[in-house]
């Protein structure tokens, strides 16, 4: 199998547990809402009735692409990740940064640990939205209502749900560290440029 195939079936197989993992969000969350009392805690997904399924798909879309081009990066750059930092891997995230390029060594490992917690947190999201359907606790309906009501709305919803999103790409680090070094074992190294031209004329 060529490099670009196999960057293509990992895009596939990244691209299945996202939808898998929307799909159940959104579908616990409709049955959910139904509970009394229960509401949508995010205002731009919210509707009269319960939630706006169309803005909330288009949303999954968006993010879709952009998730599996960030863990196709991860993927793809996967053998410039310094070996220390598959050892200590929560430790390469004290380095911020804006440009990706600029930090391979580490931003593979980054790119592809956001990517797996972000199906995480959908999972996490259903599981919450599923006891709440069946009228038990929302543990994180309540971080998200208590952040909401002692920041406002938007603000308390995106603190919530980015705290929990952070402690789940740390989380997640010792699979994106396996991942890391299934890509680096099973996709061909790409070939330096230049490389082909020095052959020919050899």
């Amino acid at each position: 199998m060529t490099r670009r195939s196999r960057l293509a079936l990992s895009a596939l197989q990244y691209l299945l547990a996202y939808l898998l993992a929307s799909g159940a969000d959104i579908w616990t969350t409709v049955l959910a809402l139904r509970a009394y009392g229960v509401h949508e805690g995010n205002s731009f997904l919210a509707a009269p009735d319960g939630l706006a399924l169309a803005r909330s798909w288009i949303a999954t879309g968006l993010g879709a692409v952009f998730l599996t081009a960030l863990y196709i990066f991860g993927i793809a750059h996967a053998h410039n990740v310094e070996p220390h930092w598959l050892r200590r891997p929560r430790r390469s995230f004290l380095r911020l940064y804006v440009n990706p390029w600029r930090w391979l060594d580490r931003a593979p490992l980054h790119a592809i640990a956001y990517a797996q917690a972000f199906v995480v947190l959908r999972m996490v999201a259903a599981a919450n939205n599923w006891s709440l359907a069946e009228n038990g606790p929302g543990p994180l309906g309540d971080l998200v209502g208590w952040c909401m009501r002692q920041l406002g709305t938007m603000p308390g919803y995106i603190l919530a749900i980015g705290g929990v999103y952070v402690l789940l790409t740390l989380a997640v680090t010792p699979l994106t560290v396996a991942t890391v070094r299934l890509a680096v074992e099973d996709l061909p190294r790409p070939s330096p440029r230049g490389d082909g031209a020095r052959l020919a004329q050899g």
